[in-house]
């Protein structure tokens, strides 16, 4: 008996409905997650989702992850020394006034707004009083000068709401760090020893500028960042990473070409598409199709408005109309000319 070679269990039979497959495969082990988030140790402010809501925000191609998180490796020469690790997550901290900033004084009568700033935060973050107001002057462009407790801003005008505009604008500023990189922490791969920064933002491109950061291996679960930065393949490899890590998150075991399978429709046109009426499912060609998803009434008005004709050719719309479906067997088609069938003899040889 011949030896089976390996690669013969990955082949794929003629008409095997593998989009169904991938569905059903994905679909029931989701109806048994358990919807349970964890806390990303370190940062108090982060809660990861995870279980059903994640797989749904990725199969319905949510642009903006709801817990945006940023996995930063460093280089070699800094990768296993704890302090240099410190000053990288200092450089990438996103740092804003409201962080740093104990009360805000706002003096009306002279125009003036004076900040208070917390010592402590402004030391734990690597930021002195002078940058602050050196930030307020280019950022905001206006005039500050430096007092013993914080930086008090001259406004020349005495008009309420500007000075009040100019407060909000001032709280919300970017003193330091990447912006949109979120506060992050050190951690430490035991295997390898090396040291390695987890941040809850998801500006990969802003933290990859960063000094001591390496660029080959820092990575995120923004899908739509990831694309933007270095496109659709690149994308769809995410996609399908995220859709595997958060299942084997739920200890559910799914064959990777199922999911390789999903990334690839949702990512076959060059843009990443959802799986639902505003994606995959509302573009179906069959009129059939797209009436059995979503907006029954909706499809089948249009269709009839602009005489829209149905090859019936997919699954859902033969299964809708009780026809054959075009699968397995179904998808074997036996053509011969009238005039051929009387050259046919019958079965035992008789005419």
């Amino acid at each position: 008996m011949a030896k089976e070679d390996k690669n013969d269990r990955y082949l794929v039979d003629y008409g095997e409905p593998v989009g169904i497959i991938a569905a059903q495969s994905v679909g029931e082990p989701g109806t048994q997650m358990i919807l349970r988030s964890f806390h990303l140790a370190g940062i108090e402010s982060t809660i990861s989702t995870s279980g059903l809501p994640r797989i749904i925000e990725l199969v319905d191609a949510k642009k903006k992850p709801s817990t945006p998180i940023t996995y930063i490796y460093l280089d070699e020469k800094i990768g296993k020394d704890f302090d240099k690790a410190a000053e990288t997550l200092k450089k990438i901290n996103e740092v804003r006034m409201n962080n740093i900033a104990k009360r805000v004084l706002e003096n009306f009568s002279k125009g003036k707004i004076k900040v208070i700033l917390d010592r402590q935060e402004l030391e734990s973050e690597g930021v002195t009083i002078r940058q602050v107001a050196s930030k307020i002057d280019k950022a905001l462009d206006l005039e500050s000068k430096v007092e013993d407790n914080g930086v008090v801003v001259n406004m020349h005008t005495r008009n309420l709401k500007e000075i009040r505009a100019a407060t909000i604008n001032m709280m919300k500023m970017l003193v330091s760090g990447v912006e949109g990189a979120g506060k992050g922490t050190i951690r430490r791969d035991e295997s390898t020893g090396e040291f390695y920064l987890v941040s809850a933002g998801s500006n990969i491109e802003g933290i990859m500028q960063v000094d001591g950061v390496d660029r080959t291996r820092t990575t995120t679960n923004d899908v739509f960042a990831i694309y933007r930065l270095f496109g659709i393949e690149a994308a769809r490899n995410s996609l399908a990473l995220e859709l595997k890590k958060t299942l084997k998150e739920q200890k559910i075991s799914v064959d990777e070409r199922h999911l390789n399978l999903i990334a690839d429709a949702m990512t076959a046109s060059g843009t990443i598409k959802g799986v639902g009426r505003h994606g995959l499912s509302g573009e179906k060609h069959s009129v059939f199709a797209r009436a059995a998803y979503e907006e029954t009434l909706k499809h089948l008005i249009h269709a009839a408005a602009f005489g829209e004709v149905d090859p019936m050719r997919g699954v859902t719309e033969n299964i809708l109309v009780g026809k054959q479906i075009p699968i397995g067997t179904g998808s074997v088609k036996l053509v011969i000319k009238k005039g051929d069938m009387a050259k046919i003899k019958p079965q035992g040889g008789s005419k």
